[in-house]
């Protein structure tokens, strides 16, 4: 009777385990890889863009669709902070920032330059906030992730690129190095 007790208690132990492991996957739909405060971030946009801007890279070179995500991500928190901050934020000034930082080139690449923009918006809202403040106005942001794009750092609402989410992706290790 008691090693009856104990695989009962067992098995509800695994389940809630099981919950709560996917109840990050509970807001998901399918398509969508991320939202951030009700604004849906599709697979289809993260994936269009991460093309658009490969695209420009020299001998073939991918951008992550972590890192496209990532923009994307606080693209949106950015403009949510200017709206809140009374900050306009203009194509111009922008252009600006892009060139500064030697990204102006995307603006030209229908498919990038929505994620130039949300750099540069990003970059425009923290110097205007200051990095501190925009970085606890960013902490305060419910961002959820599709779990397949990795795990987000809850307080920097960046994808921590080397972990997975998932749980049927295993999290990535680096590989040991080939002996010569």
């Amino acid at each position: 009777m008691r090693t009856r007790g104990l695989r009962v208690r067992a098995g509800v132990a695994a389940s809630v385990v099981a919950l709560v492991a996917l109840a990050g996957c509970a807001n998901a739909e399918p398509g969508v890889a991320a939202y951030v405060d009700g604004t849906k971030i599709t697979d289809r946009e993260v994936t269009t863009a991460a093309e658009g801007i490969s695209g420009t890279l020299e001998g073939g070179r991918q951008v992550p669709v972590q890192a496209v995500l990532n923009a994307m991500i606080h693209g949106v928190i950015a403009e949510r902070l200017a709206a809140q901050n009374q900050i306009a934020i203009t194509d111009s000034e922008r252009d600006v920032v892009l060139k500064e930082i030697d990204l102006a080139g995307l603006v030209d690449v229908p498919s990038a330059k929505s994620v130039a923009y949300d750099i540069a918006d990003q970059s425009i809202v923290a110097n205007k906030l200051g990095a501190q403040a925009y970085l606890a106005a960013t902490e305060q942001q419910d961002v959820t992730l599709n779990p397949r794009y990795g795990v987000l750092d809850p307080k920097q609402k960046l994808i921590l690129g080397d972990q997975s989410g998932g749980l049927a992706d295993p999290a990535i290790t680096p590989t040991p190095p080939v002996p010569q």
